[in-house]
Formats: structure tokens, sequence, C-alpha cells
């Protein structure tokens, strides 16, 4: 059982390597047309993490910092 998990902790983390090495270029938000959505990238990786309306309720929700990917990593205790 630990053979399988410490090729799976291996296979995540090559490649979350390849996400840090390859990121997206990143859309500025200032930059957009008012009432255009808002985009927010991983603090992790770069990618994209979350995209909300522009008048979106803080109240409400906030932005995810990292992106699903990542958080799996982090769930599972293999990112810090």
């Amino acid at each position: 059982m630990t053979l399988t998990t410490d090729k799976s902790r291996d296979f995540a983390l090559k490649a979350l390597a390849e996400r840090r090495a390859d990121p997206p270029d990143q859309i500025n938000n200032a930059s957009l047309y008012a009432g255009s959505n808002m985009y927010y990238y991983c603090i992790s990786c770069g990618h994209l993490s979350d995209v909300l309306p522009e008048l979106w309720d803080p109240r409400v929700t906030q932005p995810k910092k990292i992106c699903n990917e990542c958080q799996a990593l982090k769930d599972l205790g293999w990112l810090e």
C-alpha cells in the first residue's frame, strides 16, 4: 500500500513542478472592461484558481487562493 502512495505522491509532485514551470499568461483584472469577470490565480502554481463576477460580495464568498489541484495536494499533506 505504501508503494502505491509513494508513486502517487511522486506523480502529483512532478505534475506540480510542471505546472509551476509553465504558468499560463495571467489576465490583468485592471485592464478588463467594467462588468467583466475577475480572474484569480493560485499562489502555489500560478494557474487559474477562481473566476468571480466583478461585483461579487466578499461577505458571501472569497476567491480561492489555490487551485483545485494544489488544494488536493495540501489536503493530503503533500503541499505546505
